[in-house]
């Protein structure tokens, strides 16, 4: 073996390692709630706590 098919191997098994690690922590990670969603459930929470005349 050359030492371009060395550096070569390496580079490939790296970005094997990579590609995977990435896959892996997107699996693994938890997603976090949007900040407007958030938003939008307090500012909807109670409206219907409200009595109306007439009901």
């Amino acid at each position: 073996m050359t030492t371009d098919d060395i550096i070569g191997t390496i580079l490939g098994i790296l970005i094997c390692l990579a590609v995977a690690g990435v896959i892996l922590y997107a699996l693994f990670s938890r997603p976090t709630p949007n900040k407007r969603t958030a938003s939008r459930s307090t500012f909807t929470h109670g409206i219907d706590d409200t009595s109306i005349d007439g009901e």
